[in-house]
């Protein structure tokens, strides 16, 4: 079983030079390393070369691609030798014998993806990931599933593996056929929100993602921070919307229970006085439900 892990970055290379540095310290380590670069100044590239040199590096590839999470993954795709495609951020540290849980995992055939805990920090805001009132939502799914109208239940139980539908993507993990299959969706542009919801969703179909406790990655969830706030807000409702309508049905309680979940977001981001984010959640639900679409 090879792991080729696939890293998409952009100008942050004493970020990547960290993850690099864990990657090279696993055991077993990755059989290869593609690295897809969005600078156009290729940044990155000097940092591909100077890990080249070591002793005991796995081999690292390095592409120059155009911006956007969705394309540089596919691009990545397009290179990699491995079995399994291991999806990472560039801000993440992994466990010493993250490969070989990985392995353990894809040894039963049925199983096409994989996915591990994320440990990452804690907003100082009301209605996290982990709040009671994402947990009492409706709209139907178990723990690691899809709702209805296509929002993701979070695992609240962490120690129990169990097959998922959901994967964050700072990591996913999927066999090479089927992640050649579902592709990662282009039509997610520029940051591409949710598109790792979008990927294991449509990836669930084909077989089984398994949810192994022991796979453990930490992220430092550095991208949020240099997000506009208002952009932001928006792409959560027209994205969520788009995936909404392209993978479930579209009953009259799906779309109900879909414009409650706007509403919560708005809420939310009003109760922490997010007052930006708030307009960009309004800017995107009047582009969503505008005459016409």
């Amino acid at each position: 079983m090879r792991f080729s892990v696939l890293i998409p970055t952009f100008k942050r290379a004493d970020v990547l030079r960290q993850t690099l540095d864990n990657l090279v310290d696993c055991d077993p380590k990755p059989d290869e390393i593609v690295l897809i670069d969005a600078d156009p100044a290729k940044s990155a590239q000097p940092l591909v070369e100077e890990f080249s040199r070591l002793d005991g590096s796995p081999p690292i590839r390095y592409l120059s691609s155009e911006p956007g999470l969705a394309v540089q993954r596919n691009r990545g795709m397009k290179v990699a030798s491995g079995d399994v495609f291991v999806f990472l951020d560039d801000d993440v540290t992994v466990v010493r014998r993250l490969f070989a849980e990985l392995a353990t995992a894809y040894q039963e055939p049925t199983v096409v993806g994989a996915t591990g805990r994320v440990i990452e920090p804690e907003p100082h805001r009301y209605g996290g990931a982990n709040s009671w009132i994402r947990k009492v939502l409706p709209g139907g799914g178990d723990q690691g599933q899809f709702t209805r109208f296509g929002y993701p239940r979070y695992l609240r139980d962490l120690q129990t593996p169990r097959d998922v539908q959901h994967m964050l993507g700072c990591f996913m993990t999927a066999r090479r056929e089927a992640a050649e299959q579902v592709r990662f969706d282009e039509h997610l542009a520029s940051y591409a929100l949710a598109e790792d919801e979008d990927f294991s969703y449509r990836l669930s179909a084909l077989g089984r993602i398994r949810y192994v406790p022991e796979a453990v990655v930490t992220h430092e969830k550095l991208g949020y921070s240099s997000f506009d706030s208002r952009r932001f807000g928006r792409l959560v409702v027209v994205n969520r919307a788009y995936l909404f309508r392209k993978n479930f049905p579209q009953t009259r309680l799906a779309r109900a229970q879909f414009a409650l979940l706007v509403l919560m977001l708005l809420v939310h981001r009003v109760i922490n006085r997010e007052w930006r984010a708030a307009l960009g959640v309004v800017e995107g639900a009047a582009t969503v439900w505008r005459p016409g679409r």
